[in-house]
């Protein structure tokens, strides 16, 4: 207990309330595991512990930093007010634009608006920007960093290496793991589906988990290039070796490729720190390392889940492009609608008796996964969406599910009206009725329309934008390792949320981006002199 507590110290040491927020962000991978609990907790109306701590307990917690530490008080008073007059004011008209948008985009009954929904959503998105205030007020040595970027490694990747190993985690994709990784180099493929070979622990989102693993690993091979002593180097090294293999028995796309493409981008942020801003020494033993690592997770790849997967999807497609002649024919025969009047019965029947023959019977529509016309958007209830789709769409953009989402998205964007583009099309209709784009900023442009995006998605993208500008115009004192990682970080998470989604909208990741946001703030423009921080150890 009082290793413990000397550990938690220097959390502690500016404010109670800043250190329970580092607690809640150290172990938010291992809160977000009450999911499990739910059900439970359902049949007595209680929510989650993890609903009480992001939206009651962490806002209390901001307001107690800014009580206790913050400077400028004033200032920040009437910034944050005047933001949350704009949202408010933004919130009112964007629940009344949406709330019948369901009539107007034609969708079906599943597509339901809800107003706690919306508002939930857009706190989910706000919170972390007061949480990348409150954490400025923290001055962040390396020490502190280092423990929450080790806890937050250890407490994901062992329990997900552990868990492949033995084989009682659940699947990233589809239901349990059917066999640990050892498995891929035995011809399992051949009789197991790749997704049913990737692993998460019991993590309820494997995509997030998959990007917050992404944003840790510049930060661990940087603590490796900076530690001294062996044991030091030797504990880093291990956590890297763990939480890279771990990214690749994860088996997202994002975590897949970033367990040997960081090791590259880090590796050339040393040698440029290194040989051209001449900071440090080069050390040989750090390179060879990134490279091992790097090496190592390449010759891996083609073996993993992820890399199976797409090549199984590869193969579905060159057989659905060796349908090419009956679709011609199908794209012919569709023609024949151009003799009836757009918008009538007889057009919405031919549409369907069109679909239904060549998308179902000729099983042309077989790279969409057949929830998608059946049962989430109905292609009884919009048959000219779906032939359209089928015979005017080329195959090459329908292919993959983030494709029909992009064009889904898209149809009903054509429908909205210049209120609508503005204050977005709502975010529950499409939760709810399972369609919805996986591509954080265009995501949001969607649900939120231009002014949410901006207001709500947006001070991501400034605050990255400004603060590079800044350290270009004062590269001589602002551009080090530390600042180019930190960097490097915050973009891995930002790239993620446009590739992937499940970021803006998942505290497990915001809060991290928050930290390192608030860092390089501090960092960057000086929010705290050296002697303040050093003083901090």
């Amino acid at each position: 207990m009082r290793k413990i507590k000397e550990f938690l110290r220097p959390w502690f040491t500016q404010g109670t309330a800043i250190g329970i927020l580092l607690l809640i962000l150290a172990f938010q991978p291992m809160i977000d595991l009450d999911y499990l609990i739910y059900p439970f907790l359902n049949q007595f109306g209680l929510p989650r512990p993890s609903t009480i701590i992001r939206y009651l307990l962490i806002p209390t917690l901001i307001v107690g930093c800014f009580y206790n530490k913050g400077k400028n008080r004033r200032k920040t008073l009437i910034l944050g007010g005047l933001y949350v007059a704009v949202f408010a004011v933004y919130f009112l008209i964007h629940v009344q634009v949406t709330r019948n948008a369901a009539e107007l985009l034609r969708l079906t009954s599943n597509f339901q608006f809800s107003l706690f929904g919306e508002l939930v959503y857009c706190l989910t998105l706000i919170i972390p920007f007061g949480l990348i205030a409150a954490f400025t007020t923290l001055q962040v040595n390396e020490k502190l960093l280092k423990q929450i970027t080790a806890i937050l490694s250890a407490t994901i990747s062992f329990p997900i290496l552990i868990s492949d190993l033995f084989v009682f985690g659940q699947s990233t994709y589809l239901g349990n793991t059917a066999a640990s990784f050892f498995s891929w180099f035995t011809g399992i493929y051949e009789t197991v589906e790749p997704r049913r070979l990737a692993c998460k622990f019991f993590f309820d989102e494997g995509n997030t988990i998959g990007i917050l693993l992404f944003m840790l690993l510049p930060l661990l091979y940087y603590f490796f290039s900076r530690s001294k002593e062996r044991k030091g180097k030797i504990s880093w090294a291990m956590l890297i070796i763990v939480q890279s293999l771990s990214m690749l028995i994860l088996s997202t796309r994002v975590a897949s490729l970033g367990a040997f493409l960081i090791p590259i981008a880090f590796a050339g942020l040393y040698l440029f720190d290194g040989l051209l801003l001449r900071h440090q020494k080069i050390k040989g033993i750090v390179l060879i390392f990134c490279a091992a690592v790097s090496l190592v997770s390449v010759m891996i790849l083609p073996y993993t889940p992820a890399i199976q997967n797409q090549k199984r999807d590869a193969q579905s497609d060159d057989a659905v492009r060796g349908d090419d002649d009956l679709l011609q024919k199908g794209i012919l025969a569709y023609e024949g609608r151009l003799k009836l009047t757009p918008g009538s019965k007889a057009y919405e029947e031919f549409c369907l008796k069109a679909f239904e023959k060549s998308g179902i019977e000729d099983n042309l529509i077989s790279s969409i996964p057949k929830m998608y016309y059946m049962d989430w958007y109905s292609y009884k209830a919009d048959p000219v969406f779906w032939s359209d789709l089928l015979f005017t769409v080329p195959l090459e953009e329908r292919l993959t599910g983030r494709q029909f989402q992009t064009y889904f998205m898209n149809v009903k964007w054509g429908m909205a009206d210049s209120k609508m583009k503005l204050f977005g099309m709502g975010y529950t209709p499409f939760m709810n009725g399972s369609i919805l784009l996986e591509q954080d900023f265009i995501q949001q442009k969607y649900t939120l329309g231009y002014l949410g995006d901006l207001l709500l998605a947006g001070p991501w993208l400034i605050l990255t934008v400004v603060g590079a500008v800044f350290v270009l115009l004062r590269w001589k004192k602002c551009m080090n390792l530390e600042i180019m990682v930190l960097a490097t970080s915050l973009c891995c998470g930002l790239g993620a949320a446009y590739l992937s989604g499940h970021t803006l909208d998942q505290f497990v990741t915001t809060m991290f981006m928050a930290l390192i946001a608030a860092i390089l703030l501090d960092r960057v423009f000086g929010l705290h002199d050296d002697s303040e921080r050093e003083g901090k150890q």
